[in-house]
């Protein structure tokens, strides 16, 4: 019944519209899921610093139409395979079967954002099966050509590899992320701890032969303010390292809470010594990039990036990409429709301008300067080079907090904006949250201010736990 109304609503758009789009369905898919990608990219990075409600408005609906839309043209593309009859396979056809790998290489995704939310991480399983059926479908786009004689498809085998690489890619980047895994990755491996049986057996047999036991000394004691600096492992010639190698302890420190694990005795009194001997703007500067690796781990590629295996396959894209363009460009194409070639030739330069940001992206990283901090003088070196790139001065985060204006809420002024429309769309309730909400710059005195409370609240913990300890002690001698 449903089939049968669609198929009569269709019936009443003129014969001309129905062809236009028969023409432009593929085509105008395909360009706006590389425009999409190019919104991702872009946005997907400046999300971590941007407090612009409108950049993430965008974001959102570039990131929940972006796999739709590649989903969908790849369907349209295998369905267009039935208007080719015999052994004849029309050229324009040959030609939009050369996108389906682009379309793989789409659903891969930016590296600069993988999950919108956490939420996102958690549905891994869900890109395992899109990527399993959509390589799938590609796979069976390629074969309704494999008798022709034209051999534009096997240019494209090499980027369909390539498409396969970042779909994969994304795929394991989420599984990494999702709660999970992420624990089991964060436990260290199984410790029996002393063989307390063994232990006693021999401590009785040494007694009995008249020796004087004891037992050892607790390798912790005596070592409460042995703590070294991460600066002295830094390449000082270049800005921020130590911000930066500062900044990275505290990420591994503290990544295992998400995992809902607990941390030591030790390693929270290393993290509160460290911060005991810094100054407030530099806390907040390495609490910035901390939470900048933190954003990096759960909702970019970069756990897999900035590894030696993700460095090796971030590249074979772009070599494939940058081969294909070279060999179609020197490739006769007066049988293809002129528009479909143009779309090629977008599409080939719109994965190499996107490897390229990507490339620049992950370079001009905290990640690479850390990596170049611990070379010495040839990452110096090498630093300098990666200075000479045009990039803009790095914002890690907006200075802003939010602020929630509780007398109008309690008065229910409510701005202009909420009509009878909102309320009729339940809209409004959507709206609550951001009506009465604001953003503003943080002043450096509030900064200093919450810095010395800080460091208060970690004295007072110090004097404490020492307290304790001599209690402890004394219990134990007495």
């Amino acid at each position: 019944m449903f089939f049968s109304r669609k198929r009569k609503a269709i019936e009443i758009l003129p014969e001309s519209m129905k062809t236009l789009w028969n023409k432009w369905e593929l085509r105008s898919m395909v360009i706006f899921s590389l425009f999409l990608q190019g919104i991702l990219m872009v946005l997907g990075k400046s999300r971590k610093h941007s407090r612009r409600n409108w950049v993430r408005v965008i974001l959102w609906l570039a990131y929940l139409w972006a796999d739709t839309v590649a989903t969908a043209s790849l369907g349209v593309l295998s369905s267009n395979q039935g208007e080719s009859e015999g052994g004849f396979v029309d050229p324009n056809y040959v030609i939009t079967v050369f996108w389906a790998p682009f379309l793989l290489l789409h659903l891969g995704g930016p590296d600069t954002i993988t999950a919108y939310s956490l939420e996102d991480n958690e549905l891994w399983l869900r890109h395992l099966l899109g990527l399993l059926v959509q390589v799938g479908g590609a796979i069976y786009v390629f074969l309704t050509v494999w008798k022709s004689t034209n051999a534009l498809y096997l240019m494209a085998i090499p980027i369909f590899f390539a498409g396969i690489i970042k779909y994969g890619e994304r795929t394991w980047v989420l599984m990494s992320a999702s709660s999970e895994h992420f624990r089991d990755s964060m436990l260290p491996p199984p410790d029996p701890g002393p063989n307390y049986a063994r232990f006693v057996e021999e401590y009785m047999s040494k007694e009995k032969e008249g020796f004087k036991v004891c037992s050892e000394n607790n390798p912790e004691d005596g070592k409460e303010d042995d703590y070294s600096s991460p600066d002295a492992e830094t390449n000082s010639r270049i800005p921020e390292a130590a911000v930066i190698c500062k900044a990275y302890m505290f990420f591994e420190i503290f990544k295992s809470l998400p995992a809902n694990l607990i941390l030591s005795f030790h390693i929270i009194q290393k993290s509160q010594y460290i911060m005991q001997n810094i100054s407030a703007d530099e806390a907040f500067k390495v609490i910035e990039v901390e939470l900048g690796f933190m954003y990096d781990m759960f909702y970019t590629k970069a756990v897999l990036l900035y590894s030696v295996a993700g460095r090796l396959l971030h590249f074979v894209p772009f070599i494939c990409t940058v081969s294909l363009f070279v060999i179609f460009l020197k490739t006769e194409k007066h049988i293809y429709s002129g528009v479909d070639v143009a779309i090629t030739y977008i599409l080939l330069v719109g994965a190499i301008v996107l490897e390229i940001y990507a490339a620049v992206v992950l370079v001009c990283s905290d990640w690479t300067i850390l990596w170049l901090s611990q070379r010495g003088n040839s990452g110096d070196i090498l630093y300098r080079a990666i200075s000479l790139i045009p990039w803009p001065r790095k914002k890690r985060w907006s200075n802003a907090m939010g602020h929630f204006n509780l007398v109008r809420y309690c008065l229910k002024d409510k701005p202009a904006m909420c009509t009878f429309k909102q309320r009729f769309l339940w809209i409004s309730k959507l709206l609550e949250k951001h009506r009465y909400h604001k953003s503003v710059e943080v002043p450096l005195d509030l900064k200093a201010v919450i810095f010395d409370e800080l460091q208060q609240k970690m004295e007072a913990n110090r004097s404490d736990s020492k307290v304790s300890r001599n209690y402890v002690l004394v219990g134990v001698i007495g």
